[in-house]
């Protein structure tokens, strides 16, 4: 067959096109250019998502800083099986008298007290399926170590809410809430319309309340403690902003404070919120006579637990267990309520 022929020619051949006038139609040229009309809807050539950037990057939900741990240290006390745990507070009792050689004389002693805290116990779990494994793993996601991370974030939360708070119904407090804690003094009414808020009190007045906290821990320790010993000022993150307050020749509180305690280290807690009475602060010496002035007692940090198949899914237990924070010297613990 040519390579050029005409519709006649074609014909001859087997190949016909009706009212064809030639090889070209001027009523018909766009169906012509593309042999039929389109069927399919307008679209780009490949699927939005397939051009999507997916970053590696994982950005997470913050939760609140947990800064207990900043204030006493923590100590493992036996483990989950523990009922409770005992100590020894031991107090030299006695006098002396003018030497006589036909007297005894007075006594010297010792008495011991036995202070007793319950362990509390405490639990969490986390599941996963086939399908959402699956799923999950598809989107290079490891579902299983993220909800084990997750298990783990939340005991630590109530772990640190507990060694500030206790818990309640419990033979358990915390540093907050001890009860033998000295009752709190109140800040100075010097600040704008006799208030007792730092937010309307001067540098100085700022620094006079701290120095007041700092006087009653001297009072309550009869000198044990003084400007050398390690310090802890805790309070609330917004009041810890008060502590820039400077004066007109650039000097704030916690330069006036870095000059008179030698080792004060400051710690924001944000339990330590406002309430109708203002903020609370407190000034913790860290040691009192080389012993530490409190601990976080725990049994058992983070306990995992067998992984249980199911028909389509696992399960997981994580245990931890606490006694709260113990202060063992009450007196070295001071507070201010109404900054």
């Amino acid at each position: 067959m040519p390579k050029d022929i005409s519709v006649v020619q074609a014909a001859a051949y087997g190949f016909i096109f009706p009212g064809a006038r030639g090889w070209f139609d001027p009523a018909n040229v766009a169906r012509m250019a593309q042999d039929a009309a389109m069927i399919t809807n307008p679209n780009t050539s490949v699927p939005a998502e397939l051009l999507a950037y997916i970053d590696p990057a994982v950005v997470e939900i913050m939760t609140a800083p947990r800064r207990a741990r900043e204030i006493f240290r923590e100590e493992k006390k036996g483990d989950w099986t523990t009922p409770y745990m005992k100590w020894r507070v031991d107090e030299m009792v006695g006098k002396t008298q003018p030497y006589s050689d036909y007297a005894n004389g007075t006594t010297s002693d010792v008495n011991s007290e036995w202070i007793t805290r319950e362990q509390y116990v405490f639990q969490t779990s986390i599941t996963y399926g086939d399908l959402e494994m699956a799923l999950s793993s598809a989107a290079k996601v490891n579902l299983a170590a993220s909800k084990q991370r997750a298990a783990a974030t939340v005991l630590d939360i109530d772990q640190n809410r507990f060694y500030l708070l206790g818990v309640a119904g419990r033979n358990i407090t915390g540093i907050l809430n001890d009860p033998n804690l000295p009752n709190a003094i109140t800040a100075a009414a010097t600040g704008t319309g006799g208030s007792t808020n730092w937010s309307t009190k001067s540098t100085q007045q700022i620094y006079n309340d701290i120095r007041a906290l700092f006087a009653e821990l001297t009072t309550n320790s009869n000198g044990l403690i003084d400007p050398n010993t390690p310090l802890i000022l805790a309070l609330s993150p917004e009041l810890a902003v008060a502590l820039g307050s400077a004066t007109d020749f650039n000097i704030s509180v916690v330069d006036m404070l870095r000059r008179y305690f030698t080792s004060l280290k400051i710690v924001t807690l944000p339990e330590l919120h406002s309430d109708s009475a203002g903020e609370t602060v407190l000034m913790i010496a860290e040691e009192v006579g080389g012993q530490p002035t409190g601990i976080l007692a725990f049994g058992e940090k983070m306990r995992a637990g067998r992984i249980v198949p199911g028909m389509s899914s696992f399960r997981q237990k994580f245990t931890a267990s606490t006694y709260g924070g113990i202060v063992r010297y009450p007196f070295a613990v001071a507070q201010m309520t109404g900054a």
